[in-house]
């Protein structure tokens, strides 16, 4: 279940509920539901992730699945007011695995990240960080109407349950299937079999194509190879 902060609730959601969520995780924990707390982090909730986390633990949930901001949808409108920074990125890793270490919880990032982009990527022993996209190989997503996109943040439909065949736009959904998205400027980065370069489907949302620099990482990336 998803709790973006705490104060932030109805900023961030438009519904004044962070305490009927909180409910629910003792209410599932009650009848002994396993359940984990999703905190997308953006600029506007990042000062209370600590407080977030906590809450989220201590209500009832067995996990923690964090996400930084990804601009998409209606968030293209306020990108510049919710993405994070690059010192915010790892602060909100250090904040997570701080939390999850004082409460012997596990969790993970849901979105992967670009390896060159962490300062330390060995410190996290709670925290597990991915740095490859699963899109279209470990899973793909159906959307309400049956409309099939390589990933829950993806725009774009690659076909259809009751197509014959499912996938109708097989260039798209190779690219993804077969990790045809590495942005040329990483391709001389010695970490480059075990990371795919940040959010490949925020690079086609921001830049026009998945094998585009993720700007949301690129000055990460700048300070890295300088």
């Amino acid at each position: 279940m998803s709790l973006p902060g705490y104060s932030t609730f109805q900023e961030h959601t438009g519904v004044d509920n962070a305490d009927g969520v909180l409910g629910w995780f003792k209410e599932a924990k009650s009848i002994g539901l396993q359940t984990t707390v999703n905190i997308t982090v953006t600029k506007k909730n990042y000062f209370e992730l600590f407080e977030t986390i906590s809450m989220g633990l201590v209500s009832g949930a067995s996990s923690v699945l964090l996400n930084r901001f990804l601009p998409g949808g209606r968030g293209l409108e306020h990108m510049n007011e919710l993405i994070l920074s690059d010192n915010q990125v790892n602060g909100m890793m250090d904040t997570a695995e701080e939390v999850l270490s004082l409460s012997n919880r596990y969790g993970h990032i849901g979105t992967e990240v670009a390896l060159c982009a962490i300062k330390e990527p060995n410190k996290y022993q709670r925290l597990r960080v991915g740095y490859q996209c699963a899109a279209a190989k470990g899973f793909f997503v159906i959307d309400p109407a049956g409309n099939i996109r390589t990933c829950n943040h993806s725009p774009r439909i690659v076909g259809h349950i009751f197509s014959d065949p499912m996938i109708t736009d097989i260039d798209y959904w190779n690219t993804f299937a077969k990790s045809k998205y590495k942005p040329d400027m990483c391709s001389v980065c010695k970490n480059i079999a075990g990371c795919d370069c940040g959010c490949r489907e925020v690079a086609n949302i921001l830049c026009g194509s998945p094998k585009e620099e993720d700007p949301t990482i690129s000055k990460m990336l700048q300070v890295v190879n300088n």
